[in-house]
């Protein structure tokens, strides 16, 4: 295994569009060989088990990607893994991410998602010292599907079908609506590359979810705040 995996025990799966070859050659060049490739979903050309479950108010290229996060996780629980860092094409990771998320885990009893970027302007309370790192839960879960950690009961909790209403990234962030349980590794190990755009086409449209269910929002983000309210801060100096 080679590049900044070397030495991991993490698994490593890398979603990837079939033409994208460039953007599978940049994670080449940071990972080596060490990792699987998932190959992106096409959003008119969704897999059979999830026929059905996304709205019309989501775009085509949002389906694709929200389809091949699922695909992941699928895979995460077809193979019975504990868990797998899933990466999209355009994610930078700093070479000592790996450490960090193997402490984290070993730290971790009951997880669900390890956030591994895009969130620093989120407060958060540190619960364990990764080395110059730190592990923590965020006051809210970061919009963010660049780089995480996702276990085998957090796979489980995405796929249970359901009508999906929103981008992948913004639907994790609801995630009390799934019953995830989030944490992340701060500051971030792993960021998005600017000079690659996105794969994704966006119409530049501002939409606001949580009028589909204000009440349900207000709660949702009122058990969240509690939670990270009620978590015991460790002292990481």
């Amino acid at each position: 295994m080679g590049g900044v995996g070397m030495g991991t025990r993490v698994q490593i799966f890398v979603i990837n569009l079939k033409h994208s070859t460039e953007r599978l050659a940049f994670m080449r060049s940071q990972l080596g060989d060490g990792f699987e490739r998932i190959e992106a979903v096409c959003g008119s050309n969704i897999p059979d088990f999830l026929q059905g479950q996304f709205g019309s108010c989501i775009t085509s290229g949002e389906v694709g990607c929200y389809a091949s996060h699922l695909v992941a996780a699928r895979t995460i629980v077809e193979r019975d893994l504990p868990y797998a860092v899933i990466l999209e094409d355009d994610a930078v990771v700093e070479p000592d991410a790996w450490a960090a998320i193997e402490a984290a885990v070993d730290h971790l009893s009951v997880w669900d998602v390890i956030c591994l970027s895009g969130a620093k302007q989120l407060p958060n309370r540190a619960i364990a010292c990764l080395g110059s790192r730190k592990l923590v839960r965020y006051s809210r879960f970061p919009k963010v599907t660049a780089a995480y950690v996702l276990s085998r009961s957090g796979a489980e909790k995405l796929l249970v079908p359901r009508r999906r209403l929103r981008p992948v990234d913004v639907d994790i962030r609801y995630g009390w609506e799934m019953g995830l349980d989030g944490f992340g590794i701060y500051p971030p190990p792993a960021r998005q590359a600017s000079d690659l755009g996105s794969s994704i086409p966006r119409f530049g449209r501002q939409r606001f979810y949580w009028r589909a269910s204000p009440l349900g929002y207000v709660s949702g983000r009122a058990r969240e705040w509690l939670t990270y309210l009620r978590t015991p801060e460790a002292k990481t100096k």
